[in-house]
């Protein structure tokens, strides 16, 4: 064999092996590229702060919730970093969807940090669609999240200084 037809053959070769490469990463990127399918929302219970104090969300709260959840599906990513704390406020929200295998609604499970107990992370919202699926990280700017800090911000509770 002539050393040119070697060196194209090891060129193709590496070209090859990128493009399978490259292949198989996007095979795995691509499904947190795409918009999440966020069922409709029937029922709601928000605990917050410290003690977390909880309240049931109101039908007008359900439906901002769901209105907000529909304009807000894209733009979620896999959660890879540990977060600092357990989040300001979570809401525990029940969908219009089949139930488990117990027969019981899988809870869908919205945290989020409102500055309070780490401000690095203002604004930011973990969604979990069931126990131990894979978390969706998302952060939102202010103008976006104040609905849900308006829902939080509702429930009286303590809140320490900062440090």
């Amino acid at each position: 064999m002539k050393r040119e037809n070697a060196l194209l053959l090891g060129i193709l070769g590496c070209l090859a092996f990128a493009v399978a490469t490259a292949t198989v990463v996007w095979s795995f990127a691509i499904p947190n590229f795409r918009p999440l399918t966020i069922p409709h929302m029937n029922a709601g219970v928000i605990s917050v702060g410290p003690m977390r104090q909880q309240r049931a969300l109101s039908a007008a709260e359900i439906r901002t919730l769901n209105d907000w959840l529909q304009q807000h599906r894209g733009g979620w990513g896999p959660l890879g970093q540990t977060p600092p704390s357990s989040g300001d406020a979570t809401i525990t929200l029940t969908a219009d969807r089949p139930a488990g295998p117990d027969g019981k609604p899988v809870p869908y499970v919205i945290t989020l940090w409102t500055g309070i107990s780490a401000a690095d992370w203002n604004a930011t919202l973990f969604l979990e669609d069931r126990p131990g699926a894979v978390i969706r990280i998302e952060r939102f700017p202010e103008k976006d999240f104040a609905v849900l800090r308006q829902m939080v911000d509702q429930q009286p509770y303590e809140r320490t200084a900062f440090p």
